[in-house]
């Protein structure tokens, strides 16, 4: 594999995910709405677990049906979830796509599954998932004091643009840029 590090051309980077969370027991699978409506409680209780853990920091608020079953452009072809052997939810995003580009919405980790590399193979994918479909770029807005999560951001190749309302970094990512340094920074960490 790492000789091909460097010619990106050269590389299934579906296959490299997939094999990835395989080898540690996962899997990623679109969330269609079929899925979402056949597990629509797992996926609520999912968000919502997350979502209540972190409120008192960011203020959030737990999530009703209509929430996840709304119907964004292109939300069934850009949001993943990753599952465990026995097809527990660990890591949910939603993306949809606003005109030209991927809007990254709210990405939900369980906080067993932190640390687990998730994000990195979930953004591999995504990036990629939106090359096929001819985006060259995503953005997305995080609380200004999620440190953790801007920073690994950061790290794979997202810019900051600016700050809304003194609450929130609106932060824009070249898909090609971003697969190819969250790879790079995947394989340097593992």
């Amino acid at each position: 594999m790492t000789e091909n590090r460097n010619n990106y051309s050269q590389i299934n980077f579906h296959e490299f995910v997939d094999s990835e969370l395989k080898n540690k027991g996962y899997k990623i699978v679109t969330i269609t709405e079929e899925l979402m409506k056949k597990r629509l409680n797992d996926f609520l209780d999912f968000v919502n677990s997350v979502l209540s853990e972190h409120s008192e920091i960011y203020n959030w608020k737990t999530v009703d049906e209509n929430y996840l079953l709304n119907g964004l452009v292109d939300k069934w072809k850009y949001s993943f979830t990753i599952m465990d052997r026995e097809d527990r939810l660990c890591f949910v995003n939603f993306s949809s796509v606003y005109g030209d580009i991927i809007h990254n919405h709210c990405t939900f980790a369980a906080k067993s599954s932190r640390g687990k590399n998730f994000a990195k193979l979930h953004m591999i994918k995504l990036c990629q998932t939106g090359l096929d479909n001819g985006f060259t770029h995503q953005e997305g807005y995080w609380p200004k004091n999620n440190n953790r999560s801007i920073i690994l951001f950061l790290k794979m190749g997202w810019e900051i643009k600016l700050i809304r309302d003194n609450v929130e970094l609106m932060m824009t990512a070249d898909l090609l840029k971003v697969r190819n340094m969250t790879y790079e920074l995947y394989l340097s960490e593992k």
